[in-house]
């Protein structure tokens, strides 16, 4: 393998990191659609419910986000290894998993919404919006975790143009067909989540021509004689249980939030609503350190070369110090212009802006909880992962009681910034066992 797969320079890493990034916007795009498409409506009851079920939605749907990160890090490690057998095989074992688990969800549904709305105890009129959302989003449901693995699998093989490509087709066909069924006819929060889920159509069918054209069918066939091996898929279901554990804490922490802001009213749900999209965008930008990184530990891991490790995530810390700093001044910037776009009204737009400045320190704190997260997904090391989540939520939940009963709403966005600290902190303890790991374990068992 070429020096450069193994040992890239921040140039190449801002290259690959860039498009990845830019695809990974889309996902924060189309919520923020709903809400901006939404609030041209006037109404805050809309835009808190269109949160709150996104809230809901993310939780479940992000249970099975290993779909997404151990793929990209089995993937990549697989073509560190030069195993070209290894990379179809990856990519078919999530997306049969994505299938069964996306029509479990959809079973299962009246119990789930019913159990997030006891969580978050939204007023009833929101309530009876997020039924209406949410029974139509999670019919999508099955896609919403196959267009996980999918990317992931490009991401992995590294074709993040290509991605981007197919990101952005989704993005605007779900703007244009929400932006119809909402404003042109009439059809409210319904239309939003039906052009979602039809986006959700467009995209994968779009995605699976465009693997089929750079990976041929005979190929894929052979790879599914690999498929449901017993033994790959106990090692792939552990690494995945320690990812559920991370990622259930991590979208409880933003349910949690929800659910404090709730007991400040609806205009404060509402106007966090404005502000949790701006942070759902930001972390989407954030994780472009994190996808450059990712990928790249992965591959290092796969050759068992712990110096080109050290190298990707030095050459990673460099990168993240730039990106964090970009786009803290860019955030600061953009106030006055974003969340006009979000809502018509003016109230809504001058509550959230007293809340913002806590957008403006979201890149600098969060960067290098992402680089570590890109570490360890790329090398598949998921128990520092689970372990750093919950020692980091429990500090949180008890700040976000604390410091949200002494400081109102400041305090509930200061919690978070202690939880994204804790995150990066704890990685780094955990970093000197993942370089030994490398030089002792084989690289394709997840630990």
């Amino acid at each position: 393998m070429a020096t450069g797969e193994l040992y890239p320079t921040i140039a190449r890493l801002v290259r690959f990191s860039v498009p990845a990034m830019l695809a990974g916007m889309t996902v924060p795009l189309m919520g923020l659609i709903d809400v901006a498409v939404l609030g041209r409506t006037g109404d805050p009851a809309l835009i808190a419910a269109v949160g709150v079920a996104g809230t809901i939605f993310t939780t479940i749907a992000w249970s099975f986000s290993f779909l997404r990160f151990t793929t990209t890090g089995l993937v990549s490690q697989a073509a560190g290894r030069g195993d070209e057998l290894g990379i179809v095989v990856e990519g078919l074992r999530p997306l049969v998993a994505a299938l069964v688990g996306g029509v479990a969800l959809v079973v299962l549904q009246g119990p789930l919404v019913s159990l997030g709305l006891a969580l978050i105890a939204p007023e009833p009129e929101v309530a009876g919006y997020v039924r209406t959302y949410f029974g139509i989003r999670i019919l999508g449901v099955p896609l919403t975790l196959s267009l996980y693995a999918l990317q992931a699998w490009l991401m992995g093989t590294r074709r993040p143009r290509t991605l981007l490509a197919s990101q952005a087709f989704m993005t605007a066909f779900n703007g244009a067909l929400s932006a119809y069924l909402v404003l042109g006819r009439g059809l409210g929060i319904a239309g939003a989540a039906w052009a979602t889920v039809a986006a959700e159509v467009a995209a994968t069918a779009l995605i699976g021509v465009l693997v089929l054209r750079q990976v041929p069918l005979p190929r894929w066939r052979a790879g599914l004689v690999h498929v449901f091996d017993r033994a790959a898929w106990r090692r792939l279901l552990a690494a995945n249980t320690d990812l559920v554990v991370r990622t259930v804490l991590l979208s409880l922490s933003l349910a949690l939030l929800n659910e404090r802001s709730a007991r400040l009213g609806t205009e404060v749900l509402a106007a966090n609503q404005l502000l949790l999209q701006s942070y759902l965008l930001l972390a989407t930008l954030i994780d472009g350190v994190s996808l450059g990184v990712e990928v790249y530990a992965g591959r290092a891991v796969g050759a068992r070369d712990p110096a080109a490790l050290r190298h990707v995530v030095s050459r990673g810390a460099v990168m993240a110090i730039g990106w964090g700093a970009l786009l803290a001044a860019f955030v600061a910037a953009v106030p006055g212009v974003f969340l006009p776009l979000l809502t018509t009204s003016e109230q809504l737009v001058e509550l959230a802006r007293r809340f913002w400045g806590w957008q403006v320190l979201t890149p600098l704190v969060a960067v290098w909880a992402f680089l570590w997260d890109g570490v360890y997904f790329g090398s598949v090391r998921t128990r520092a992962l689970r372990d750093s989540m919950i020692l980091s939520t429990a500090i949180y939940v008890v700040a976000s009681f604390v410091l949200g009963t002494a400081l109102g709403n400041h305090g509930l966005w200061l919690a978070l910034m202690v939880q994204l600290a804790a995150r990066a902190l704890t990685l780094t303890a955990a970093w000197p066992r993942l370089l030994g790991a490398v030089r002792e374990s084989p690289a394709s068992v997840p630990s």
